[in-house]
C-alpha cells in the first residue's frame, strides 16, 4: 500500500505541475501583451507626465517565469527516489514561495495604483486609465490565485517525503535478501510463496517456490 500511495502522490505531483506550467506559460503571455498594451497606450499621452514604472505587470511577469522553473524542478524531483533531494526542493520552493509572497504584498498592497495611476492620466484618455486599472485589478488576482497550486505542490511534496523512498528500498531489498537466503538454506515453502501486488504503474513482484515450479 505504501508503493501504491507513493505511485498516486507522484502522479498528482506530475498533474499539478502540467496544470502549473500551463498557467505560468499563460501568465507570461498575458504579461508581454500587457506590456506592449502599456507601451501603445503611454506613447499617445501627453509628454509632461512621466508615468511611474508597471511593476505590476512586471511583478506578473516574474510570477509566471518563477512558476515555470519550479514546476520543471518539481518535475525532476517527481521521478526521484531520493528523500535527500525531495527535501531540498522543498527548502528551495517554500523560500521561492516566501519571497514571492512577499514582492506581491509589497507591490499590490502597499500601493494605491487606482489613485496613482488616476494621478498621471487625465479624463481625456479614460480609456486608457479604466484599461490599466481593470487589469492591474487581474494581476493581483492572478499572483493570488497562482498561490494555490503552488502550495499544494509543496504539501504533496512534504507527504511524499514523509512516506519516505529509503525505507521502502530498504524493505525490498531486504524481501530479496530473504529470498535468497531462504532459496540457500532449502527452508518450507511458507516463507518462500511470498506475492505482493502493487498499481498498475508499479513492478508486479511475485516471489514462488523453485520446487513448485519445477512440478508445475
Amino acid at each position: 500500500m505504501t508503493r501504491c500511495g507513493r505511485c498516486c502522490l507522484q502522479y498528482a505531483m506530475k498533474i499539478v505541475n502540467l496544470i502549473m506550467n500551463f498557467l505560468g506559460i499563460a501568465v507570461i503571455f498575458y504579461s508581454l501583451w500587457l506590456q506592449k498594451m502599456w507601451n501603445d497606450g503611454s506613447a499617445q499621452l501627453p509628454s509632461s507626465p512621466s508615468l511611474p514604472k508597471p511593476w505590476f505587470i512586471y511583478t506578473c511577469f516574474g510570477v509566471g517565469i518563477a512558476v515555470c522553473l519550479s514546476t520543471l524542478f518539481s518535475y525532476i524531483v517527481s521521478n526521484s527516489i531520493s528523500n535527500t533531494i525531495l527535501c531540498i526542493y522543498i527548502f528551495s520552493v517554500c523560500s521561492l514561495l516566501f519571497l514571492q509572497v512577499a514582492v506581491i504584498i509589497t507591490i499590490f498592497f502597499k500601493y494605491d495604483w487606482s489613485s496613482l495611476i488616476s494621478k498621471y492620466i487625465d479624463n481625456s484618455h479614460e480609456d486608457f486609465k479604466s484599461f490599466v486599472i481593470f487589469h492591474e485589478k487581474m494581476c493581483q488576482l492572478i499572483a493570488l490565485m497562482i498561490l494555490v497550486p503552488q502550495v499544494s505542490v509543496i504539501a504533496l511534496a512534504v507527504i511524499l517525503w514523509t512516506v519516505g523512498v529509503e525505507r521502502i528500498s530498504s524493505s525490498r531489498h531486504s524481501e530479496i535478501s530473504d529470498f535468497t537466503r531462504s532459496f540457500l538454506v532449502g527452508t518450507g515453502s511458507g516463507m518462500l510463496n511470498n506475492t505482493t501486488l502493487i498499481c498498475g504503474r508499479c513492478e508486479i513482484l511475485r516471489t514462488e517456490n523453485p520446487r513448485q515450479s519445477l512440478l508445475l
